[in-house]
């Protein structure tokens, strides 16, 4: 089974309940016909993600990577190569890279992050307000994560355009995806050595205050960028295409029915922004669920599926009850390598989503027949554009009463 089916990115329930007639581990490939297990079961992912010493993060070890079998020029590549950074160690390495990394995002401050988010969605929401419609994925979803994190790391401004299309060409895959990692690299390879040159207040000179080398901080950044951007975006823009495309969500959120919260856990659960995690390998010759992994096998840990495994939670109908305010899903992961940035992940996408409606509480699709086109990559679940609108004149009247947050004391 291909991964990298057109079926996976347009109906996943239907594609991951086909797969679950074989298990919960199935047999796939990727592109280029390397082959790969994708664990698919909710506790069969739970028990890869918790269990280090059967299933590492060490990529070193994958048999297929080890022996030099992975195809010449492989889109996937930057994925699997092993990096300096605490998604790919394990033990006392893997606490120094993650304390250091934890303690980094600790010192932006709650006050610093709400200020940034709120000053960028107020200037992305007036460049286009006064249009009555917009595509909320190039305009809002994406560059607003983009410009947010770019400000924390210390970006310059003038750099956030270059870092957007690196991340979401890299993130999609395909033959231009190894040039735009080289420039992702390039970028902050220079931003690092101008840190130690010039240290101020950001995330990237914290780390190198904290003992990182610039190696280290560098592909820290890497993860950090593409993890922060893919899956913020991805988040946004489809808790934007819930709130877009039901009325029934819009007349809950009016009435305080629901609140943005409880929509963008709804998301996670049905649509996470994560759908992939390549990967874990296997240390020794193992049995799961009833699937033999052998020692050096690739596995790719599903998120997605695991979240859309019905049967593991009671079924679709105690599925709903979950749905909201619940946090078991596996959309942060599990385990040793659990993300650390889902606050400063939540903070954004609730930050961008709320002020969106707040500006534009009767926004709705503009296209409301036709099907969502997504986005053709297997790592992140994004629209490939979500066209909306509004009703301009009403926009502007409310934001002569709506002071830009941004400029709140």
């Amino acid at each position: 089974m291909p991964l990298s089916s057109s079926e996976m990115v347009e109906d996943p329930a239907v594609f991951y309940g086909r797969l679950r007639e074989h298990g919960p581990v199935v047999r796939v490939h990727l592109d280029g016909a390397v082959p790969a297990w994708l664990v698919i079961g909710y506790d069969a992912c739970n028990r890869v993600l918790r269990d280090d010493l059967t299933f590492t993060r060490d990529l070193a070890l994958w048999r297929i990577s080890r022996e030099g079998r992975l195809p010449a020029g492989w889109p996937l590549a930057p994925h699997v190569i092993p990096m300096r950074n605490m998604l790919y160690a394990s033990g006392e390495e893997h606490t120094r890279l993650r304390g250091a990394f934890k303690a980094s995002l600790g010192r932006v401050g709650q006050l610093r992050l709400r200020t940034t988010v709120a000053r960028v969605t107020d200037a992305l929401i007036d460049a286009f307000v006064r249009d009555g419609e917009a595509d909320l994925v190039s305009q809002y979803a994406v560059p607003l994560p983009v410009a947010v994190l770019a400000a924390l790391f210390g970006f310059p401004a003038d750099e956030a355009d270059q870092l957007q299309r690196a991340v979401l060409t890299l993130l999609g895959g395909g033959e231009s995806a190894l040039d735009a990692n080289d420039l992702l690299n390039s970028l902050i390879s220079v931003h690092v050595r101008r840190r130690r040159q010039d240290p101020r207040q950001d995330i990237a000179t914290w780390l190198l205050e904290a003992g990182l080398s610039e190696n280290e901080t560098r592909e820290s950044l890497w993860l950090a960028i593409n993890a922060g951007v893919g899956s913020s975006s991805a988040w946004m823009a489809n808790t934007c295409a819930l709130l877009a495309g039901t009325e029934d969500t819009r007349i809950d959120l009016r009435s305080g029915l629901q609140h943005i919260p409880g929509v963008m856990s709804r998301v996670l659960w049905d649509h996470t922004p994560v759908q992939q995690v390549i990967g874990r390998v296997a240390t020794a010759d193992v049995e799961l669920h009833d699937t033999v992994v052998s020692r050096g096998d690739l596995l790719i840990v599903s998120p997605a599926a695991a979240n859309l495994d019905h049967a593991r939670i009671g079924g679709d109908t105690r599925r709903d009850i979950y749905a909201e305010g619940n946090a078991s899903h596996l959309s942060w992961g599990n385990g040793a390598h659990e993300c650390p940035a889902a606050p400063l992940a939540t903070a954004l996408v609730q930050g961008g989503v709320e002020r969106l409606w707040t500006r534009l509480d009767d926004l709705h699709l503009t296209h409301p027949g036709q099907p969502t086109r997504w986005s053709p990559s297997i790592i992140v679940r994004i629209p490939a554009a979500l066209p909306v609108s509004w009703d301009a004149a009403r926009a502007r009247a409310r934001a002569t009463t709506l002071a830009p947050i941004g400029a709140r004391s």
